[in-house]
């Protein structure tokens, strides 16, 4: 291993009352969609990369098969999807016109599967910049070195956007409705105007990202999540810690994460 390290921790479990798992993760080249899937660790290449959570939208027809999907458009890209990365990230661009157009030939043909739905959580890194990219309301954390926590993506509900016009406060009170996804990703061509939250930065090492779906957050809680979190704890053992929280919770949900550590010699991975 180099001086510089990316290390992963990565797990699934669809729920104690969810069956199927409609949750994939992509970490180093492989996608993952199991009903339970131990934590893995796998070190990879620090000088670029991308990892990623999609969530499948239980309401839609094929929630499955969207996420998969998804993710695989993600996991393929050749010379002709490169064109659209945007200063060598993957950005808006390449979502809606790869990523989207890939969901909508898979699904939207047949009537059964049409508007099949998932969230997408993206964390991609090189030459010590990162980029994170959220479609829905899969989420990414950073961690730095001191514990302190930091939510880089955005939740694409109608909470969160009555929230940002000011017609509500953070901390009101509201029905269930209010907190269902306004932004998607749809197997629908006409779909084509959902939102996506895009941000760049400078990491350091010994900065953690957590990305996961909402089996996660939902479950434990953000003041959770930072309670049973520990900098110097290798990242498969924060992994495993986080998976029998939301299991001893009741597991209401497919949950998937994908823990990410940038570690210099050292460091604690």
């Amino acid at each position: 291993m180099g001086s510089t390290d990316i290390n992963f921790a990565f797990t699934q479990n669809a729920g104690r009352i969810v069956r199927d798992q409609q949750d994939a993760l992509l970490v180093a080249g492989h996608l993952y969609q199991r009903t339970d899937l131990p934590v893995h660790r796998v070190v990879g290449e620090a000088a670029g990369g991308y990892c990623a959570v999609a969530d499948g939208v239980a309401s839609s027809p094929s929630p499955q098969r969207a996420s998969r999907a998804v993710l695989e458009a993600l996991r393929g890209l050749d010379a002709g999807q490169e064109a659209l990365l945007q200063d060598g990230w993957i950005g808006p661009r390449l979502i809606r016109r790869h990523v989207h157009a890939h969901l909508c030939r898979q699904l939207a043909r047949d009537r059964r599967t049409r508007s099949s739905a998932s969230t997408l959580a993206l964390l991609q890194w090189r030459a010590g910049r990162f980029s994170v990219l959220n479609v829905g309301d899969s989420r990414v954390y950073r961690v730095d070195l001191d514990g302190r926590w930091q939510r880089l993506s955005r939740d694409h509900t109608y909470f969160e956007s009555m929230v940002e016009r000011g017609e509500i406060a953070r901390d009101q009170s509201v029905g269930q409705l209010y907190h269902d996804l306004e932004h998607m990703l749809t197997a629908d061509a006409q779909e084509d105007d959902f939102a996506m939250h895009w941000r760049q930065g400078e990491w350091a090492p010994g900065d953690t990202f957590l990305l996961c779906t909402d089996g996660l957050h939902d479950t434990l809680g953000e003041t959770r999540l930072e309670a049973i979190y520990r900098p110097e704890r290798p990242v498969d053992e924060q992994a495993a810690l986080y998976r029998e929280a939301v299991l001893d919770a009741g597991a209401p949900d497919n949950v998937s994460l994908i823990l990410v550590r940038i570690t210099s010699l050292g460091m604690p991975v």
